[in-house]
């Protein structure tokens, strides 16, 4: 089978790969749709680690091909893979935080992603979804239930305002699981005209280009949560802490590859809360985070598929790379899309 591979800093490029074989309780998945993340731009740059030979790819969505041993799943069945794999042995994994388990894997990092024609995986790692569900959505679950989890670490509650720093695909669809969470309003901060154009039709109330303007309008006393989005080595950490109000909650979703500033005397003096939201849980709640995410998806699927600006064949992996790391491009969310 063809997959897309990390050919070293700044390259990636299609291998002939084996098709994976199922192990009891895997399944393999017929890949149909997989977004490329700002992770995923991360680890293309080298910034994570060493990327010669990972098969990237966790935004991924399919058919099951085949079943292992001990599956009750049926071929033909259209699913959204959860693609953490945690030791199934720890406290963590045991109270359904797998994305903390001091061994958890994540596919297309420590195993083998879904930019590629087929993929193996856990079972009890798939979403069910209806047939009516477009790949390109579908392919949308695995970052609307990161925006799920940066919504329940910031205990968003109705009535709460909220900022959300940064419009890439995070950002944007944090206005979605905001609302979703009873937000009263929602502030964004947005770069570019087609950022703010997409947070307008997710529903933002107010639309700034800039931190700095934001806090110029609304003051420091205004937000109750501030959801950070944009990682790198922005200066983000040090915006959101200006920007909330005294008592307020800070909950950051970027990835940082650069350790961020923090005024220390001004959170001190705000008693402020700052707490990091890592990928997605199970643990204490009716639905896990990914499950919510899924239903959201299928709510609102007409309107999150205007999030993906960008389709391309797998044999065209690298250009679509080189088209989401390139934002004068106008992208938000690539695809790859098989068949």
């Amino acid at each position: 089978m063809k997959a897309a591979v990390f050919q070293g800093t700044g390259s990636i490029g299609l291998k002939e790969r084996d098709l994976p074989d199922t192990r009891p309780g895997w399944v393999r998945l017929a890949v149909t749709a997989g977004g490329i993340c700002g992770s995923d731009l991360h680890l293309f740059h080298g910034k994570l680690l060493p990327n010669k030979g990972i098969q990237p790819g966790h935004e991924v969505t399919g058919i099951v091909d085949a079943v292992g041993d001990n599956c009750t799943i049926t071929t033909g069945t259209r699913v959204a893979l959860e693609p953490i794999v945690g030791c199934h042995h720890c406290h963590f994994c045991h109270t359904g935080s797998a994305n903390l388990c001091p061994e958890t894997q994540l596919f297309g990092f420590a195993l083998p992603g879904g930019l590629a024609e087929f993929v193996s995986v856990p079972e009890d790692a798939l979403h069910r979804l209806p047939d009516n569900l477009s790949s390109k959505a579908a392919a949308l679950c695995e970052p609307v239930a990161v925006c799920v989890r940066g919504m329940r670490i910031g205990a968003i509650a109705p009535g709460h305002r909220v900022a959300i720093l940064g419009a890439g695909s995070i950002g944007l669809l944090s206005i979605l699981t905001a609302k979703a969470a009873g937000a009263a309003e929602v502030l964004v901060t947005a770069r570019y005209p087609h950022q703010r154009e997409l947070a307008r039709a997710l529903g933002a109330d107010r639309i700034f280009d800039s931190a700095e303007k934001l806090l110029a309008e609304v003051g420091d006393q205004h937000v109750d949560v501030v959801l950070e989005t944009v990682g790198g080595s922005a200066s983000t950490i040090s915006e959101a802490v200006q920007i909330a109000r005294t008592g307020g909650r800070l909950v950051m979703l970027g990835v940082f590859d650069s350790d961020p500033t923090l005024p220390g005397f001004m959170f001190f003096q705000k008693e402020l809360t700052l707490a990091a939201s890592n990928c997605y849980g199970r643990e204490n709640v009716s639905a896990g985070d990914f499950a919510l995410g899924t239903s959201i998806v299928c709510d609102q699927a007409s309107l999150l598929e205007e999030l993906v600006t960008h389709s391309f064949s797998l044999d065209e992996v690298a250009k679509a790379f080189a088209t989401a790391d390139d934002k004068s491009t106008r992208s938000i969310k690539v695809q790859i899309v098989n068949g």
